[in-house]
């Protein structure tokens, strides 16, 4: 009788297991400092059901933000995969690799990582200049690679900067979109590394942005949601590594007071809270297309919304990282 009891309730779970449905799957990049990590955290707070990707370039760095991550919130459904934004093959066997996953149904899709250079001109795997190489084509291939996976009702985001907009006057040299092969290939400069390098900080921030625009309309028969986020001025997080010893202990030790001082800037704890509540709260559900910035849905400047640029960015970024655009209905 014993026996006969214990097969019937094997039977029943094996059964209960095979109706479970698998999670869905949230992918956040640069996830491993600064407002990624802080992103990730509260993901892991909000999203109890769901599988939390940490994207990084060492396995065992992601594991231990990992550990992290589950040490403060006691979410159980974290895992690391390994992936390098400035290399495409690294992006097509994240991509591959994910694909393969029990749980690889994407809910959300958020493209945080990003560099920014102020000194000599570096390069990624691919040859393309690094700050665009990585903060565009990167992000760009990673969302063309994972668009299949996407739910109907997913939701991608890419972290953008105000240094993209001019009008705001920020201290960063404002944007200058030319076309994608020459900000993929640059071109030997008199113009100082600091100046140079800023200027492709915030022209690669706005090529978030028109992404953001460009791909919400190539979306527009699905109920994916496409929109851009910008922490502000965020003192304390890794932007600074190529900045002088001066501005990066400024950075580090004196910045962060403008935090209670000013608005939108924020410290990474902030932005990263911030930037999961876009991604996931019901309160922004219905935003779509838009550039959140300090709280609110915000305009972005005169060049982002040139529809020429846009076409422009969306069709060159295509031909060089080699993708198709696979999500039509």
């Amino acid at each position: 009788m014993a026996n006969i009891f214990a097969f019937e309730v094997l039977s029943f779970a094996s059964s209960f297991n095979k109706k479970q449905k698998n999670m869905d799957s949230i992918i956040i990049t640069g996830a491993t400092s600064g407002i990624g990590f802080e992103c990730a955290l509260n993901m892991a707070q909000f999203a109890k059901n769901e599988q939390i990707i940490i994207p990084a370039r060492n396995i065992e760095a992601g594991k231990d933000i990992i550990e992290k991550i589950k040490d403060k919130t006691g979410h159980k459904n974290l895992k690391c995969l390994e992936l390098d934004l400035a290399s495409l093959e690294s992006i097509r066997k994240f991509s591959e690799s994910f694909a393969k996953e029990k749980n690889n149904s994407i809910s959300i899709l958020i493209n945080n990582a990003g560099v920014q250079n102020i000194g000599e001109t570096q390069y990624t795997a691919d040859g393309f200049e690094q700050t665009f190489g990585v903060n565009h084509l990167g992000s760009f291939a990673l969302t063309m690679h994972l668009l299949p996976l996407l739910k109907d009702e997913g939701h991608i985001i890419f972290t953008s900067s105000e240094t993209h907009d001019p009008a705001l006057k920020t201290p960063i040299e404002p944007p200058i979109y030319t076309s994608v092969q020459e900000l993929a290939f640059s071109k030997e400069t008199s113009e100082k590394p600091n100046i140079v390098g800023q200027r492709r900080y915030s022209t690669s921030k706005l090529c978030n942005i028109m992404t953001t625009y460009e791909l919400q309309e190539q979306l527009k028969k699905t109920n994916i949601r496409v929109n851009a986020y910008d922490p502000g001025m965020t003192p304390g997080t890794g932007l600074a590594k190529t900045y002088s010893p001066v501005m990066r202990f400024l950075w580090k030790n004196v910045f962060p007071v403008l935090t209670l001082l000013k608005s939108n800037i924020h410290t990474p704890a902030q932005a990263g809270r911030n930037l999961a509540k876009l991604a996931y709260s019901e309160e922004y559900k219905d935003l779509m297309g838009i550039y959140f910035s300090d709280g609110k849905v915000v305009k972005t400047s005169v060049d982002s919304y040139n529809k020429i640029f846009q076409k422009s960015l969306w069709n060159g970024s295509l031909e060089l990282t080699k993708t198709t655009f696979n999500k039509i209905t």
